[in-house]
């Protein structure tokens, strides 16, 4: 602990109380106030700085006077609040800056006395010396009605009418935020919206002595605490003791109603014993054991049968041992056959539960490995048996079966590693709307495509360089909110975020409405930094790409977001990395885009197998349009333009794939050969292969370091006898042809 946290705890109050409505304050905010204080109260016991004690005990009584509606004076009571604030706020600075605080401050107490008819005495105690803490331990509990077994008595009745109002909302917001954070178990805003209002009923709980309410409200108030500060993990069995603890929290808060209507003389007799014991089990870790329900117990707790009935039942199953619990319920007529029918399938789902495990990653990569040695094994096999000219007919057909296997194994293990981007979207949301208001935007976030599956490293691997681009276009790209009214532009700027698969890439668009990158700014700063000492024949992309490099930047001043020109360059860098290319559209007032492309380097591709010369290559089959056989008067050659092809009307570039890779073709005129049309991201070309062989699923192996940069190819596979095919990125062939 130390001087800081303690500032800014008394910042946060004093935050919190600069935006209330009128500076009033009514019962549910005297409660938060009061979980503040004694907070701040616990840090400066630990720190022993007694002048901090002593102000929040006259702070304390205020509150505790706005709950009571006992002030003769409200307005003047909270003025009294608000100078206690400062004085909080001038005692902790001094202390920061001398170590200690010599002024006068009980007057202060005298005044809160003063307004609250109660005597309040400084502290005796010497610094150091310990305070209650915020929260007491259980054992220390409060006597009430619950623990002594006497009649519940009702204090103020009109407090609590208040507090059972709130308390109901209260739930209901938690409720609504548990399947929120259900969904996204990563979100803080989700967690802290369950936090608060925990945090609200255990204070006002607190001062009314509701102790089994204050106590519950504690115990899952320090687990989401834990969870929000990545202490623990928001697991299924946390959502499911934080909905548990909300319905034992309805409940008592419903049984308070009762008993203001005299209903009910002891509305907290409740045993919280087992939802306790859940709450230390998940705090601790400790996995719940868990059964699978047998079908007749599943059948009375839906309401379907009850238990004399399932007795009967039972007694026809032990006269006949083989008729089964839900065939003799059926045939009494109990039951009917739909009802058993959803029994089982619930039963069926409890067992699919608890037969889920966690799995390390690298374990899953080692089996995707091993997956990908077995195809290629079983197509080696299979080759080798087809090259023979007897074969036996029961081998073949076994192979065929094995082949069917391996190839539902290799999708299945694959599977288990694709993820969608949807949940890296979401953060990225997230990101820009907190980037926005650091820097004063407003921001509107739009996402399209997030559920494009990609594989779980690659994602992790794109995370960096998208953080970089949001701040980017948020901090530079977007303009403020006066700016844009000025422009004639919507008051909020626009970011959006796409994915989807395109000639074999994955492709994520980063796009916002804003100014448009300046390319006169970019040029001067280019030359100023002697980036480049000419900018005559410079074209758009290449002028845009210089804010790439290291340490680049256009910005007028360093902010905490951005400004030293180091994000750019981690995004080209990571974007290299993964063998991707990252191109930049912009307009000027209109807006840029960041379109980043990664290959598929990971596990197993659809391809279709071509020959060139003596060489194998492999084309992802979904940068494919069509093959094709043209006539001779299909084929041009234009001047500035190069060899071209009339494809269904459009003229198309023609790359000859031996002159790129220096290979002794078979076939050199396009008539003859055969013609592959491959889409790209921004265009299509027409592929001269001499002969297509056919359709494979291949597992994608890395060439290593020493030829992991060649343009145009993105890895290798080993083909059914043994030799390596290469496999063909469609991008980078193109660029490779237009150089």
């Amino acid at each position: 602990m130390n001087i800081e946290t303690l500032l800014k705890s008394i910042d946060l109050i004093a935050s919190d109380f600069l935006f209330l409505d009128s500076q009033d304050m009514n019962i549910p905010t005297a409660g938060k106030f009061l979980n503040s204080l004694e907070g701040l109260t616990g840090e400066a016991a630990e720190l022993g700085i007694v002048p901090v004690l002593d102000v929040a005990k006259g702070m304390n009584v205020i509150l505790e006077c706005v709950i009571l509606d006992s002030l003769a004076d409200k307005g003047k009571a909270i003025s009294t609040f608000e100078r206690g604030i400062a004085l909080l706020q001038e005692i902790a600075d001094e202390y920061k800056k001398t170590g200690g605080y010599t002024k006068e401050y009980e007057s202060y107490l005298n005044q809160a006395g003063a307004v609250t008819g109660r005597a309040i005495e400084a502290q005796a105690a010497a610094p150091g010396a310990e305070t209650p803490s915020a929260d007491p331990p259980q054992e220390e509990k409060k006597p009430d009605a619950e623990a002594s077994g006497q009649q519940f008595l009702i204090q103020d009745e009109s407090l609590l009418r208040d507090f059972i109002s709130e308390g109901t909302e209260y739930i209901e917001e938690i409720e609504v935020n548990i399947l929120n954070l259900e969904n996204n178990p990563e979100d803080k805003d989700y967690i802290n919206a369950i936090f608060r209002p925990f945090h609200s009923i255990k204070g006002v709980a607190s001062f009314l002595n509701l102790e089994k309410i204050r106590g519950l409200s504690h115990n899952l108030e320090s687990l989401l605490d834990k969870a929000r500060n990545g202490e623990l993990s928001v697991t299924p069995q946390l959502i499911d003791v934080v909905l548990a603890g909300a319905d034992a929290l309805k409940g008592m808060i419903s049984s308070l109603k009762e008993a203001l209507e005299g209903r009910n003389d002891n509305p907290l007799d409740v045993d919280l014993s087992d939802l306790e014991t859940r709450i230390r089990n998940v705090d601790k870790g400790i996995e719940p054991e868990r059964s699978v329900q047998k079908l007749g117990e599943i059948l009375i707790e839906e309401g379907a049968i009850s238990e004399e009935a399932l007795e009967e039942g039972l007694k026809i199953k032990a006269s006949n041992p083989d008729k089964k619990i839900g065939e003799a319920l059926i045939q009494k007529g109990t039951v009917t056959p739909k009802q058993v029918s959803q029994a089982l399938r619930k039963q069926a789902e409890q067992a699919s539960e608890l037969s889920t495990i966690r799995v390390d990653t690298r374990k899953l990569d080692d089996l995707i490995d091993m997956v990908g040695e077995l195809v290629i094994t079983q197509t080696m096999v299979q080759q080798d048996i087809s090259n023979q000219e007897n074969g036996n007919k029961n081998l073949t057909r076994n192979i065929a079966q094995l082949f069917r296997i391996a190839s539902g194994l290799q999708k299945v293990s694959t599977s288990l590693r694709m993820i969608p981007i949807k949940q890296t979207f979401q953060r990225m949301a997230r990101l820009a709307r907190d980037v926005s208001k650091n820097v004063g935007k407003n921001v509107v976030v739009e996402m399209e495509g997030e559920d494009t599956e990609l594989d779980r490293n690659m994602v992790d691997e794109i995370y960096n360089p998208l953080v970089h681009m949001i701040r980017n276009s948020v901090d530079h790209g977007l303009e403020t909110s006066e700016e844009r009214l000025q422009c004639g532009k919507p008051e909020k700027g626009l970011i959006q975020l796409k994915a989807y698969h395109r000639g074999g890439n994955f492709v994520v668009e980063i796009s916002d409405d804003g100014r448009g990158l300046n390319r006169d700014k970019l040029l001067k700063k280019a030359l100023a930094n002697h980036v480049v000492n000419n900018v005559e024949g410079l074209t758009d992309q290449e002028i845009y790409r210089l804010i790439f490099l290291p340490g680049f930047s256009t910005a007028e001043k360093v902010t905490d977001v951005s400004g030293r020109g180091v994000g750019m360059d981690v995004v080209r860098q990571a974007v290299e990395k993964l063998r991707g290319k990252i191109e930049i559209e912009s307009t000027p007032g209109k807006g840029t885009t960041f379109i980043a492309r990664f290959p598929l380097t990971m596990a197993i591709i659809d391809g279709m197998i071509v020959k060139v010369g003596k060489e194998r290559f492999i084309l992802p089959t979904t940068a494919i349009r069509q093959a094709l056989r043209p006539t001779r008067e299909a084929y041009n050659h234009i001047m500035g333009q190069g060899e071209t092809v009339n494809v269904m009307g459009q003229l198309m570039p023609l790359v000859r794939v031996y002159d790129l890779f220096n290979i002794e073709p078979e076939k050199v005129n396009p008539w003859d050969a055969i013609l592959i049309v491959v889409e790209g991201a921004t265009s299509s070309k027409c592929l001269l292969v001499d002969q297509i062989i056919g359709k494979a699923e291949v597992v994608i192996k890395s060439l290593g370091d020493g030829l992991k940069d060649i343009d145009g190819i993105s890895g290798g596979a080993i083909m059914g006898d043994g030799q390596i095919g290469l496999i063909i990125d469609p991008e980078g062939l193109f660029e490779l042809s237009e150089r």
